[in-house]
């Protein structure tokens, strides 16, 4: 099976006293979007939501546990809380920029699955 979907993972790292964030091209991931809103009091909220499938190769060289991951620009790791833009969205200072240009999602879960025919994560933002 060949995925064909673009993400940047943006990973968010303290430097000087200033978050950054690092961005990673992962290209031949598999994308999901859901669209949706939630009825509110005062208005409809969104509720979109992103699944990403992201195959172990090529991906895994660099990849680093959230624990391991030292903002070094040869790594990069998928935590709780850091960023997936779909598609090739280059640098960016935080995520409000990223969401006005692109569809953005932070992440909520990640799962490792290492057996079967393509090792892989699945990951779920919101």
């Amino acid at each position: 099976m060949i995925f064909t979907g673009k993400i940047t993972i943006y990973n968010s790292v303290e430097r000087d006293f200033k978050k950054i964030l690092i961005p990673k091209l992962l290209n031949g991931v598999h994308v999901e979007i859901q669209r949706g809103a939630n009825k509110a009091a005062d208005g409809d909220k969104n509720a979109d939501s992103l699944f990403a499938i992201i195959p172990f190769k090529p991906f895994k060289s660099g990849f680093k546990e959230p624990f391991e991951y030292n903002g070094d620009a040869e790594q990069w790791t998928l935590a709780a809380g850091d960023i997936i833009a779909v598609g090739d969205t280059g640098a960016a200072e935080n995520f409000a920029e990223l969401t006005a240009r692109a569809a953005a999602f932070r992440i909520v879960s990640v799962k490792g699955f290492d057996f079967g025919s393509i090792p892989h994560w699945e990951v779920t933002a919101q």
